[in-house]
């Protein structure tokens, strides 16, 4: 007979179970994966923890990542995993790396370098290219080891780009086609995916600036994707509005979305704007509006404030407007010829004057040099450094930049939510899920992993702001219900043991200060850990002990109840060889 009767037992934690019920000081107990017992559970475990004077609370789920690629190479799927996530969602806005046809792979890593920042030597390298269908890259994933959860969007661009191939910018498809791509997105949900995802961002560019496939796709062909939807009955679908501000029109598409699919609609992103301030108010209030019209409808929340770091030889975040998107979608040597013509520069002024939908606010004196050969300009704001030099803001940012070839690394201390009474009214709306982190995009330029911790020692420790219990509810059942993942998000009995165990009194960010590390395949990347998470379980096995990773890989992907294991995908899947 064995000596125990649980596989772990998790002790004396102040125990905060997800459910927004009030937490107390007891015991977790865990076997085959699964939490079967909590409050004072007798009986040993093969492994025990002492969780005297920590919070024993659910892992966070991240519902806006693109890790397609990371994860790959990275199966912990990090900045998130330090944060005390341990379930991502991949292939928002539109864009994933399945269904792809084996001669459009080069275009779709040149694709996602672009749009997410990807770094192409990366994939190039890692990416291991052994599937066609959305299923055979999940399955794929699965056979190569995860450190954490993954649940899959099925992405409207690459569906169009499997059925159109290069032409899959054109508008205008015949029924047969249309008929292709139904059957790729049925594939997608019986593969257990939660449903569409698409995007029509001008900030999302193909390689050649050009907007995404989904973007200039017609919406009635949309509207035949999401009726599937009604077919399985399951997950969610997710949309990236031209003006993520969330106006009028973003709301009626939002509203749309919801209505055609069945299903409950997530908005990409909603954050406080230096440029419109007053506009995440008025979005919060039609969230409110369009579920009192019975529809269900989420905006995911941008929380924390986000500064970017960038040159212009790789940035994109800039092309939401038109004339930057032209003059900086091409190889550095033409960037710098368009920069230097001054009816460029008129035109990207007038950009800045007169093109509010965009992420950038345009403030110069929240814009300053990082790094840069000349060190004059080191630390000071672009409107300071242009008033001392008579010239405009434009002017003096890229002379500096054409300086040293667009070499010069700036800082945005702007980028979103940079109001924190604003994130924290975001933070707090019942229909609103917290967290933006993108997790596996932009790497070199931004850090938006951390916001679990940022909002936990923030929002609940320091500033009182809300209790611990609706924190924790907030960032992971809620999550997990608004998406549609089924069975996850709480530490109730028959849930997977998805557990973090932390300090609430000494949890924090790691470092002050930007700290950079080099990635697969060359280049490097932005790092934010955090220091405070005593362990992370992901099913029962331990992933972090005292924020340093085990090197175990007990993830698994996150499947709806659509999913069926039986099902011989569509005919016109190729083969991976």
């Amino acid at each position: 007979m064995p000596d125990h009767q649980y596989d772990l037992v998790i002790r004396n934690g102040r125990v905060v179970d997800g459910t927004r019920m009030p937490s107390f000081i007891g015991d977790v107990a865990v076997t085959d994966g699964k939490v079967v017992a909590t409050g004072k559970v007798p009986g040993k475990g093969k492994e025990e923890l002492d969780a005297t004077g920590l919070v024993v609370a659910p892992g966070f789920i991240d519902i806006h990542t693109h890790y397609d690629a990371q994860v790959q190479w990275d199966p912990y799927c990090s900045q998130s995993c330090w944060h005390g996530i341990t379930s991502v969602i991949m292939s928002l806005c539109g864009f994933g790396f399945a269904p792809c046809r084996p001669e459009d792979r080069e275009r779709w890593m040149r694709r996602m370098t672009r749009v997410e920042a990807i770094p192409y030597d990366a994939m190039k390298k890692s990416m291991r290219w052994d599937w066609v269908s959305q299923n055979d890259y999940m399955n794929s994933l699965e056979r190569s080891g995860l450190g954490v959860n993954a649940a899959f969007y099925i992405p409207h661009s690459a569906v169009r780009a499997y059925v159109l191939g290069t032409d899959d910018r054109r508008k205008e498809i015949t029924d047969p086609e249309l008929e292709e791509m139904k059957e790729l997105v049925r594939d997608g949900y019986r593969a257990g995916a939660l449903g569409l995802s698409t995007d029509f961002s001008l900030i999302d560019r193909d390689a050649d600036g050009g907007l995404l496939p989904s973007a200039v796709a017609d919406m009635s062909e949309i509207d035949e994707l999401l009726k599937i939807g009604r077919e399985f009955n399951v997950g969610s679908v997710e949309v990236t509005p031209e003006d993520i501000s969330l106006g009028e029109p973003e709301i009626k598409l939002l509203e749309r979305f919801s209505e055609m699919s069945g299903r409950p609609a997530i908005h990409t992103a909603l954050f406080h704007s230096n440029h419109k301030p007053e506009a995440y108010k008025e979005a919060l209030q039609r969230l409110e509006d369009a579920n009192a019209r019975g529809h269900r409808v989420f905006a995911l929340g941008g929380i924390v404030r986000i500064g970017s770091l960038f040159n212009l030889i790789e940035y994109n975040l800039f092309d939401d407007m038109p004339a930057w998107a032209e003059t900086l979608s091409c190889d550095t040597e033409q960037k710098i010829e368009n920069l230097r013509d001054p009816e460029v520069r008129v035109k990207l002024q007038d950009d800045l004057d007169n093109y509010l939908v965009r992420v950038w606010s345009g403030r110069w004196d929240k814009l300053k040099v990082f790094e840069s050969e000349q060190s004059q300009y080191v630390g000071r704001w672009l409107d300071e450094i242009a008033q001392s030099e008579g010239k405009t803001p434009l002017d003096a940012f890229l002379d500096i930049a054409l300086e040293e070839d667009l070499k010069t690394y700036f800082y945005i201390a702007d980028l979103t939510s940079d109001d924190e009474d604003a994130n924290a009214e975001v933070a707090q709306h019942r229909f609103v899920v917290p967290g933006v982190s993108d997790g596996g995009a932009h790497t070199r330029f931004l850090s938006m992993g951390k916001y679990p911790t940022v909002m936990i020692t923030q929002m609940v420790r320091d500033n009182n702001l809300m209790p611990l219990e609706d924190a924790h509810w907030r960032l992971s059942l809620l999550a997990a219900q608004a998406t549609g993942i089924e069975n996850l998000g709480t530490l109730q009995p028959g849930m997977p043991a998805d557990i973090i165990v932390y300090d609430l009194d000494n949890l924090r960010l790691a470092t002050p200060e930007p700290v950079y590390e080099e990635i697969v395949g060359g280049g490097i990347r932005l790092v934010e850990k955090s220091l405070g998470f005593r362990a992370i379980y992901v099913n029962g096995v331990m992933t972090f002990e005292n924020d340093v990773c085990t090197g175990k890989l007990p993830g698994r992907i996150l499947r709806t109840s659509a999913y069926d294991p039986e099902h011989k995908p569509s005919s016109m899947l190729q083969s991976a060889d």
